[in-house]
């Protein structure tokens, strides 16, 4: 029976990213999703409630499920790469998802989740200098790594750069392991 409702939310998936590819998204209806999927309307909502759940399970089952084996194997040096990855092997696709605009946006779901990521990380781990980040709280700082990634993820996708994932990954690396002022070529006093 978990075969089938797998199968079943696969075929939805598989017609929801034809749609997405020709068509804008508010123009994509549930109709359209089923017939796609060649299944009836009803079908859909014993497994989504809407279109926007059906792109938070896209995003379970293709970046989240993924991750977690990696956090799980305390593995968290790789998460980034993976899920450049991720993005990477279905750019045109995630480029959709991210033109989404409003409360229910891919890049929403794509903050809340590297934010959670982020903060649980911290909760996980001793900070090595915790004196030098008392006037910061640990959402603080999971928020501005958080901000900071998923809009470099978003720019990234949108703007069609010629840089590989692991192109990306390596700028990332280095870039949260310095501050601004390391990065340039600072006159030190």
């Amino acid at each position: 029976m978990e075969d089938k409702k797998e199968l079943t939310k696969d075929l939805l998936t598989s017609s929801f990213k034809e749609l997405i590819m020709q068509v804008p998204f508010e123009k994509i209806t549930i109709k359209m999703i089923t017939d796609g999927a060649g299944v009836i309307r009803p079908t859909f909502y014993k497994h989504f409630q809407d279109k926007y759940e059906l792109i938070e399970w896209v995003f379970e089952k293709n970046i989240k499920e993924n991750i977690q084996v990696l956090i799980d194997n305390n593995m968290e040096e790789e998460m980034f790469r993976l899920l450049c990855s991720c993005l990477e092997k279905e750019r045109a696709f995630y480029k959709k998802l991210y033109a989404i605009q409003g409360p229910n946006s891919f890049e929403e779901l794509m903050y809340q989740y590297v934010f959670t990521i982020f903060l649980d990380l911290l909760n996980k781990y001793p900070l090595k200098s915790p004196d030098k980040l008392a006037a910061l709280s640990k959402d603080a700082v999971a928020r501005f790594y958080a901000f900071g990634l998923t809009d470099s993820l978003r720019y990234w996708i949108m703007h069609d750069t010629e840089y590989t994932s692991e192109q990306l990954n390596e700028a990332y690396h280095y870039i949260i392991r310095c501050s601004i002022l390391d990065l340039l070529e600072y006159p030190v006093p």
